[in-house]
């Protein structure tokens, strides 16, 4: 291995090194305090040395959500069935209460780090991976808007209702019921292959 090759592999460690530091602090102090400074202290690095990695504040949270959004897309995925891909974003915001706030927010947060366009893109790209669950829900029987984007925001709103409605989030036979109901389907019915189809069928 020579000297460049060993350098670059030895920055990225440092650097992923700063995306893990910096997920801590997100989950200790929530993203209203979030800050350079703080995943410095954490990481017990200069600011300096963050900034050499990051150049701003906006290009770590834009990295942190990119590594949200690829996380939550694995999770949909490899759900085995229709309510369990539905229950995906309660899942994940057990898991990871920070990143599930990064890329599903309680209210509009217009700070440049976590309302430019690079960071509505990905959170408009979560939002669709649940939504293309209304052609799975519809396989299997579920009763939704005609209209396909009306579908999809639909099935979406149930999906994340899940995770932020405390009482749907607490219980998970209440939020099948939920979940049946709202989509029109018999309790009980046999669960259906979610896996989210590729783009290329679209």
């Amino acid at each position: 291995m020579g000297i460049a090759e060993r350098r670059e592999r030895e920055r990225e460690r440092r650097r992923q090194e700063i995306v893990l530091s910096a997920w801590q602090v997100a989950e200790a102090v929530g993203w209203g305090t979030f800050s350079v400074e703080k995943v410095a202290a954490h990481a017990e690095l200069g600011r300096a040395t963050i900034y050499g990695y990051f150049e701003s504040l906006e290009q770590l949270v834009h990295t942190m959500a990119k590594d949200a959004l690829e996380d939550f897309t694995k999770r949909v995925a490899e759900a085995p069935g229709l309510a369990e891909a539905l229950d995906a974003p309660v899942r994940f915001s057990q898991a990871r209460p920070a990143a599930f706030a990064l890329l599903f927010p309680p209210s509009m947060d217009l700070r440049p780090p976590f309302g430019g366009d690079a960071m509505k893109d990905i959170r408009q790209q979560a939002q669709q991976i649940i939504g293309r669950l209304e052609r799975l829900a519809s396989k299997a029987g579920a009763s939704l808007p005609d209209d396909a984007q009306s579908a999809a925001t639909f099935v979406a709103g149930i999906s994340l209702a899940g995770a932020v409605i405390p009482e749907l989030r607490s219980s998970t036979p209440l939020r099948r019921r939920w979940q049946d109901f709202c989509l029109g389907l018999s309790a009980g019915a046999p669960p259906v292959d979610v896996k989210p189809p590729d783009d290329a069928d679209s």
